[in-house]
C-alpha cells in the first residue's frame, strides 16, 4: 500500500494519475489535508511500506515541480519510467505545438519535454513529429473564424465487446432511427444560425457507424447535410463507414455523389478468431472486398483503425494484421491502443471472470513500437495522437497513446482539431459534445447533448435552445 499525503486538493488529481501510471495493479491512496494549508508553501509526504518521505516547496512552487518530485519517488520506489514522463494528460503534442505556434526553438521544445516534463527519447520524438505536421496543417488559418461540423449517428450493426460509445445495435432501435433523424434535421437546421459567419472547415460524419443506417436512411442524412450545412468552403468531408458489414454499394455510391472526400474502413484486426470474439459479424474477406469496392468507386481517401492489444492476440498476430491492412494500401492507418472501458461488455466479463488483468497486455508497448516503425517504414507519418485513461485498472500497461499516421496529404484536419482545441466544433446529434474554443483567452467550453437516443428525440427543443444560450 503507497500512500501520498497532500496539502489541499491542489494537484490531487495530477498526483492521482501518476498513481495509478506507476502502479495500476498495486493498491494507492491520496489523502488530502486542507489544514496543510498555509501561504508558506506545499507539504508532501509519501508513504511506502516502511519507508516515508518528505517534501516542502516554499512558494511560489509550481505542478511540474509537485510531479516530479511523486514521479521520482515513484521511480526510485518501483524500478520503472514511465514514456511520457510526468504528461498525464490525453493530448502530449499541444505543448510542442503551442510553443511551436509562439515561435519557440525546435531544440528548446524538445529540451522542455526532456527535463521539464521528463519525457522518454523516443516519445519527444513522436511528439514532435506530430507537433510539426499539426503546425504545417494548421498555418495560416483564422482559427477564431473557422468551425468544424460533427454528426453523431448513435447506431452500429453490433456493439464490439470493447466499445463504451453512446451506440446503440440498430436492428432493436429501427422503430426510433427516422425519429432520430427528424430530430437530427431540427438541430441542423437551427444550428445552422450559429456559424453563419464562419468558414465551415471539415465536416465529420461519425458514431457509432452512420452506415448501418438503411439505404434510404443514409441518403436522407446525407440530403439533409446538403440542405442545411454550406459546403462551399469545406476542405474535408469524412464519413465513418467503420464496419464492412455496414457498407453497401448503394451507401458508397451516395457518399460519392454528395461529396464525401474521406471514408474509414475500420478492421481492427486482420484476426477472423479476434473479430468473432470482438462481436463484429465480418469477416476478413469482407474487408478487402469493401475496400476494393470503395476505390473501385473513386474514393481515394480511406482510412484504417486498428487495435494494439486485443484480447489473446500476439505480437506476431499484431504484425500479420500490420502487413495485411498494408497491402491495401490505406491512405491512413490509426493506431488505438486497447483500455477495457467501464461499460464495456469486456470489462463486465473480466469482472465476472474475477477481475484479472489479462497477459496479453504485456506485448502493448512492443505493438505500439511496431506500429510506429512499421507505418513510418512504409511512408506513413504521424499526425495526431492522444491517450486514454486506464480508469478501470484493466491493463498493465500506462501507455494508453492512439496515434494516426498518414500519407502526405491524406491527413484528417478534423481529427487535429477535436484533439487540439484550435477551432471550435458544433456537435450534432445524441452524446455529441460542442466544443467552443476562444484561442485569445487560451479556454474552452462544452456544451453536451443528452446520450440517450429517446431522451435526444423528445428533449431536442432543449438541445437547441442550450446550444443557442452558450454559443457567442
Amino acid at each position: 500500500m503507497i500512500e501520498i499525503d497532500i496539502s489541499g486538493k491542489e494537484f490531487s488529481y495530477d498526483i492521482k494519475a501518476l498513481a495509478m501510471a506507476f502502479y495500476p495493479e498495486k493498491e494507492w491512496n491520496i489523502v488530502e489535508h486542507p489544514e496543510w494549508e498555509t501561504t508558506e508553501g506545499y507539504l508532501l509526504c509519501c508513504h511506502m511500506e516502511n519507508e516515508d518521505k518528505k517534501a516542502f516547496f516554499p512558494r511560489p512552487y509550481t505542478k511540474n515541480q509537485i510531479k516530479k518530485q511523486v514521479y521520482r519517488w515513484f521511480q526510485e520506489y518501483s524500478g520503472k519510467e514511465l514514456p511520457w514522463g510526468i504528461l498525464t494528460g490525453i493530448r502530449p503534442a499541444k505543448i510542442p505545438l503551442r510553443l511551436k505556434m509562439q515561435g519557440e526553438e525546435t531544440a528548446k521544445i524538445r529540451e522542455i519535454l526532456k527535463e521539464e516534463y521528463l519525457c522518454r527519447e523516443d516519445k519527444v520524438q513522436l511528439a514532435m513529429d506530430v507537433a510539426q505536421r499539426e503546425y504545417e496543417l494548421t498555418k495560416g488559418m483564422e482559427h477564431k473564424n473557422c468551425v468544424n461540423i460533427y454528426i453523431g449517428i448513435p447506431f452500429c450493426p453490433t456493439i464490439c465487446a470493447y466499445c463504451s460509445f453512446s451506440s446503440y445495435p440498430v436492428e432493436r432501435y429501427r422503430d426510433k432511427t427516422d425519429k432520430y433523424l427528424d430530430a437530427l434535421e431540427k438541430e441542423m437546421k437551427e444550428s445552422m444560425k450559429l456559424v453563419q459567419d464562419r468558414q465551415i472547415v471539415s465536416l465529420y460524419l461519425g458514431g457509432g457507424t452512420p452506415t448501418s443506417l438503411s439505404e434510404e436512411q443514409f441518403e436522407r442524412l446525407l440530403q439533409m447535410i446538403d440542405t442545411w450545412i454550406p459546403k462551399e468552403e469545406l476542405k474535408e468531408y469524412t464519413v465513418e463507414a467503420g464496419r464492412p458489414d455496414s457498407i453497401t454499394e448503394g451507401k458508397l455510391r451516395s457518399m460519392k455523389a454528395h461529396g464525401v472526400s474521406r471514408i474509414s474502413i475500420n478492421p481492427q484486426s486482420m484476426k477472423q478468431h479476434t473479430l468473432e470474439r470482438l462481436g463484429r459479424r465480418h469477416t476478413i474477406e469482407d474487408i478487402r472486398e469493401k475496400y476494393l469496392l470503395a476505390r473501385k468507386l473513386g474514393f481515394d481517401n480511406i482510412n484504417m483503425d486498428l487495435i494494439a492489444g486485443l484480447p489473446e492476440e500476439t505480437l506476431e498476430d499484431f504484425q500479420r494484421t500490420l502487413r495485411e491492412a498494408e497491402s491495401l494500401k490505406p491512405d491512413s492507418i490509426t493506431v488505438h491502443t486497447l483500455v477495457i472501458k467501464r461499460a464495456s461488455r469486456m470489462r463486465k466479463e473480466q469482472l465476472e471472470q474475477g477481475d484479472a488483468i489479462h497477459e496479453e497486455d504485456r506485448y502493448i508497448e512492443d505493438m505500439q513500437k511496431e506500429a510506429e516503425h512499421f507505418c513510418r517504414e512504409h511512408g506513413y507519418e504521424p499526425y495526431y495522437m492522444y491517450r486514454q485513461k486506464n480508469k478501470a485498472h484493466t491493463t498493465r500497461n500506462t501507455n494508453q497513446e492512439n496515434v494516426a499516421y498518414a500519407k502526405p496529404g491524406k491527413e484528417c484536419l478534423y481529427n487535429i482539431f477535436i484533439m487540439e482545441e484550435l477551432q471550435s466544433i458544433l456537435a450534432l446529434g445524441s452524446g455529441a459534445s460542442t466544443k467552443l474554443v476562444f484561442p485569445e483567452e487560451n479556454r474552452m467550453e462544452r456544451v453536451e447533448n443528452v446520450k440517450s437516443v429517446e431522451d435526444y428525440i423528445s428533449r431536442i427543443d432543449e438541445m437547441i435552445k442550450r446550444k443557442m444560450e452558450s454559443w457567442r
